[in-house]
């Protein structure tokens, strides 16, 4: 498994708050939830989004503990009602997984979930990068490559298959361990 190192950011997004836990992991449920009571369709019509890709935005990590941003991308300067939760990802250099394709109706937390753990055993067992956490390098997020609306269905759930990329905020040793010797 050899993740690709990217550049991203910064991007703002606004959508959905949720606490949970990593030993109590509630955001299949959270997801179903807000599909099933109509949230997710509201969030998409609003003239606040830039693009129709869902963000599932993990931050202020605090111990198990852990906030999460079931969010839409922001347009410049586009006024966000109070009722949704905003969060700028930070521009930084992340290490990313895909998910291999699945049906957009199927089930694929167990494949997030398992890239995720992919992801930091390998930031552990590396020796040249390190998680940045939600410092220097912003947040670890999901991207989904689903862009449909209401009206238009884009052209991945057309083919029907659906993927996610999980992004991990990440330095290179190398590059830090130059910046601490200049003097």
């Amino acid at each position: 498994m050899n993740p690709k190192i990217v550049t991203f950011g910064p991007v703002k997004v606004a959508g959905y708050l949720h606490k949970t836990s990593h030993s109590n992991n509630t955001l299949p449920a959270f997801w179903g939830e807000v599909s099933a009571d109509g949230r997710h369709s509201k969030l998409h019509s609003q003239d606040f989004v830039k693009a129709h890709r869902d963000y599932g935005v993990c931050f202020n990590a605090t111990g198990d503990e852990f906030d999460y941003l079931l969010g839409l991308e922001i347009k410049d300067g586009a006024k966000v009602p109070e009722e949704f939760h905003q969060y700028e990802i930070k521009q930084g250099e992340y290490a990313v997984l895909s998910a291999p394709p699945a049906p957009p109706d199927g089930n694929m937390a167990p494949s997030i979930q398992k890239l995720w753990g992919d992801l930091y055993n390998w930031l552990g067992e590396t020796t040249e990068y390190a998680h940045a956490g939600g410092g220097a390098g912003g947040a670890d997020f999901e991207l989904y490559n689903c862009d449909c609306t209401d009206s238009v269905e884009c052209e991945s759930c057309k083919a029907g298959v659906m993927v996610v990329d999980v992004y991990v905020a990440c330095t290179n040793k190398s590059k830090e361990e130059d910046n601490a010797n200049i003097t």
